[in-house]
């Protein structure tokens, strides 16, 4: 009886056993399903994290805009407790299958009314509770492009994309720099105003991309939906369009579509510019053959306003907005040199005089000069330089003097001089030498110089101190002298203020002046040999000449 009662205690403890290593064994399973199960979630929601950071939006989606299609990806929640919470996609078939809930068609729908319909669904089975529908991952599909692009084909977009992406991806070209070489012989342009656009369902929209550009408004560049084909027509720009010049941001010329208004183009010309005068605005338009024009005054405030009514355009029109006379006009001029306070400084068109800018920058230092002083002036543009130097050389100037007009030509370029007497205006106070200044001017006020710069043929050319009254022998000697190749029958005095090459007869030394020592010119034994050649042939000839004179008179 004893046995027994141990045989079964036995058999109850080895069955106690069993049943809590068949528990450890289930819970181990459980946890690991339980585990793998939350690692695949990690994984999808790192996955439809990276997907929405793939996506390109120009700002929110507007859900009465936006259509829902294959591939969609969005997420579901049911806001109890505990919350549920599920990212489904949207099925090949168009549907959207919601766990617990079923199987519910949402392509082709606004997603304004898909959310309804999802919602509406849902709340049959979870009565409790706030329920969302949100767009996580837009889809992607192809759009086909035909007309007048660089490419024709079929490309991949997401369905956040619009039009003007597609035609971006196919043209890489400069439009806006082409449109503004119309009538330079560039007319073979695509139309961006009446841009097709053909929906799978038969259904066409259109796109104007000006237009959209101009007012940002989406209406004028849709949505592109699941297999679109956008053709782009041709633009005939030689007779199809509406020129803007004038006062506006971008004039230029525009394509003219039936309903363009005066207002809606100075819109797509981007407004008008700060200096515009809107009460005098001009539409020039010709007759069916081009022979006569007629001109519309238009005042564009009283449109705005509403007291006159809009103009409606024509094809052809062109549109002159006219500047607001000012005279406000960024005019300076720049001091440098000897003067207190050196720099750039604001003037009047015509009525700045050089003694009043002298006396904004300070007056001059004790250093001064007012021989050395000058104004120079720039009256060609950059832009203008070659034109005028061919222009200026068309006078039929001389092979000899070709080189001598093409670098004075070339100085004056640069900047010319404006001759100013500075001695007599600031030194002897003679108003009448005064000058009015004009914009972009340069005044350099020289530095007193006391010395004289010899240079060419000397020993030690370099500075010499000046000594007044002393012509070019003293400075010449005080530069050690003569070399042996000086040609001291040609030496030149430079003018500090002129660079005038004047000789020694011909001025007095004056501080800052340059004495210039050319060097006799080398030239080898033949040179010499050809030259007394010709000098012993010449004498030849001359005597042969009178020995036949002396026996014609015999």
């Amino acid at each position: 009886m004893n046995r027994l009662f141990r045989f079964d205690l036995l058999a109850l403890f080895l069955l106690l056993l069993s049943d809590v290593s068949f528990g450890q064994l289930f819970n181990e399973k459980e946890s690991q399903t339980g585990n793998q199960q939350n690692l695949m979630q990690q994984l999808q929601q790192q996955q439809n994290m990276q997907n929405i950071k793939t996506a390109v939006l120009d700002g929110p989606i507007d859900p009465a805009e936006y259509i829902v299609g294959p591939g969609d990806i969005y997420s579901v929640n049911v806001w109890i407790s505990p919350p549920v919470n599920f990212q489904l996609p949207v099925t090949p078939e168009g549907s959207i299958i919601i766990p617990t809930v079923g199987e519910v068609h949402v392509a082709g729908l606004h997603l304004d009314d898909a959310k309804k319909k999802v919602i509406a669904d849902i709340r049959k089975k979870y009565i409790a509770g706030d329920i969302s529908f949100t767009l996580m991952t837009p889809r992607v599909f192809a759009v086909t492009i035909k007309g007048v692009v660089p490419k024709e084909g079929t490309f991949f977009f997401q369905s956040t994309n619009r039009v003007d992406a597609a035609l971006a991806t196919t043209d890489s070209t400069d439009y806006d720099l082409l449109k503004k070489k119309i009538g330079q012989g560039v007319s073979s342009l695509g139309s961006r105003r009446k841009i097709v656009i053909r929906h799978r369902d038969g259904t066409r929209g259109t796109a104007d991309l000006e237009m959209y550009y101009a007012l940002r408004d989406r209406r004028y560049d849709p949505l592109l939906q699941d297999g679109d084909v956008v053709i782009v027509p041709r633009w005939d720009s030689e007779r199809n369009f509406v020129g803007i010049y004038g006062a506006v941001n971008d004039e230029g010329v525009y394509e003219y579509i039936d309903g363009d208004s005066l207002v809606s183009m100075l819109k797509m010309a981007r407004g008008l510019s700060t200096t515009a005068d809107s009460n005098s605005i001009e539409i020039v338009r010709s007759d069916k053959d081009g022979s006569h024009l007629t001109t519309i005054n238009c005042n564009l405030a009283l449109i705005v306003s509403g007291k006159q009514p809009d103009i409606p355009l024509h094809q052809g029109d062109r549109i002159v907005v006219r500047e607001q006379l000012s005279l406000q006009r960024d005019y300076k001029v720049r001091v440098e040199g000897e003067v207190m306070y050196p720099g750039t400084y604001p003037i009047t068109k015509d009525s700045t005089l050089l003694s009043d800018i002298v006396k904004e920058a300070g007056g001059f230092t004790p250093f001064a000069s007012m021989e050395l002083s000058q104004i120079f002036r720039r009256s060609v543009s950059q832009q203008d330089i070659i034109s005028d130097r061919l222009e200026s050389a068309r006078g039929g100037v001389t092979p000899e003097d070709s080189t001598y007009f093409n670098l004075e030509t070339a100085i004056r370029l640069n900047r010319e001089l404006v001759v100013t007497d500075f001695v007599g205006l600031f030194e002897k106070n003679d108003e009448s030498k005064d000058v009015y200044l004009r914009n972009g001017d340069e005044i350099s006020i020289g530095s007193k110089k006391q010395t004289i710069y010899v240079f060419g043929q000397v020993v030690h050319p370099g500075h010499v101190g000046f000594l007044s009254g002393q012509n070019y022998r003293y400075y010449v000697d005080k530069a050690g002298g003569f070399t042996d190749y000086a040609r001291d029958g040609d030496i030149r005095i430079i003018k500090a203020n002129t660079k005038q090459w004047l000789a020694p007869d011909e001025t007095t030394i004056e501080p800052g002046d340059y004495v210039w020592v050319p060097k006799e010119p080398y030239h080898p034994f033949a040179y010499y040999m050809q030259l007394y050649s010709q000098v012993f042939s010449v004498l030849a000839t001359i005597a042969t000449l009178a020995v036949l004179v002396v026996q014609l008179k015999k």
